[in-house]
């Protein structure tokens, strides 16, 4: 999730179960823990495919962070004698503050490796945009409430209505997705379909318009949108190739099986300029994917791996744009 999302959770979360006494300094604390692993960002760790892949690595890990926590606690209770009377009370509060944010982030589709460095792919739930306003305008009320009531009781009460208000409409978002998977589901049985899988997504900024992704065995796929405010409405799937014949020849290369993993085997393949692309089909839609590597070129008539090089997201956020998002949730085309 983005960076004020992930602080006002972690704010909450933090001032929600440390004293009301010190419900300022537990804001503070839980807001610092909040965006704490997102600083991995700040790491280079050689190449775009890397630098891609290894977000959301150990930083988000459920077996490195409770550590970290325990070990923050104990340095923030030896420079802070006022803390050790209510210590254990802290240590839920730095615990939950920081593990809530990488079971955050899982919830969005990106990828979250939260048993790193176990192998297991990146758990993505995929049920939020990375920006929903609907979800953090709860959890900002409730702590910019809490940061003027202070150790009032009522400052209590709008960080807990904060965070039940915002994990209601998380649920929210895991039911619609569900709903709209049992209908694919049905869809592409009746179709004699049984080796697809369905990705559900959510368009940017709302959970009303949703992207669909229908992954056939042989790699191609489909694509279609679905709107709750057009419930009668059936989604329409245009068909695209996969063209994973293209990166055969690179079926050993260290980048390309990295982004088979991490996506969880949702890519699509094009030659663009007689280079071959791996685009992740989980974020963008059809000729506007965020994430885009160049990882061999054609030489020859053979095809050879290359240093991987990210292309730039092919999309300019102008009004044309927000156009078509808005016609999406009317509509769910």
């Amino acid at each position: 999730m983005d960076s004020l999302s992930q602080i006002v959770l972690g704010a909450s979360v933090a001032a929600v179960i440390a004293p009301a006494g010190h419900r300022r300094r537990a804001l503070l604390i839980g807001a610092a823990l909040g965006t704490l692993p997102d600083l991995d960002v700040l790491i280079h760790f050689g190449d775009p495919v890397r630098e891609y892949t290894m977000h959301r690595g150990f930083s988000h890990s459920l077996l490195v962070l409770p550590w970290v926590a325990l070990a923050l606690w104990g340095l923030t209770l030896a420079v802070s004698p006022l803390m050790r009377a209510q210590r254990w009370r802290w240590l839920l509060a730095f615990e939950l503050a920081l593990l809530t944010h990488p079971l955050l982030d899982a919830m969005t589709v990106y990828g979250t490796q939260l048993w790193w460095p176990l192998q297991s792919p990146p758990v993505m739930i995929g049920s939020i945009f990375i920006i929903d306003p609907l979800y953090t305008l709860w959890l900002l009320i409730g702590v910019v409430a809490a940061w003027f009531l202070r150790e009032k009781a009522r400052a209590g009460l709008w960080l807990a209505m904060g965070l039940l208000l915002s994990t209601g409409y998380l649920g929210w978002t895991v039911f619609a997705q569900q709903h709209i998977q049992r209908a694919m589901r049905a869809d592409q049985a009746q179709r004699g379909v049984s080796d697809a899988r369905i990705l559900v997504t959510p368009t940017p900024l709302n959970s009303i318009a949703w992207r669909i992704v229908v992954m056939r065995g042989n790699g191609d796929y489909l694509e279609g949108w679905y709107s709750f405010a057009a419930p009668a409405r059936t989604a329409f799937m245009q068909p695209y190739p996969g063209n994973r014949e293209l990166i055969e020849p690179l079926a050993d290369n260290w980048n390309v099986q990295r982004l088979a993993w991490f996506s969880s085997d949702w890519y699509g393949v094009e030659q663009i300029d007689g280079r071959v692309v791996i685009e992740d089909l989980r974020m963008g839609e059809e000729g506007q994917y965020v994430f885009r590597f160049a990882v061999g070129e054609q030489r020859d008539g053979d095809t050879v791996a290359i240093a991987p090089e990210a292309l730039a997201w092919p999309v300019r956020l102008d009004r044309a744009t927000f156009q078509k998002l808005w016609r999406r949730i009317r509509t769910g085309s």
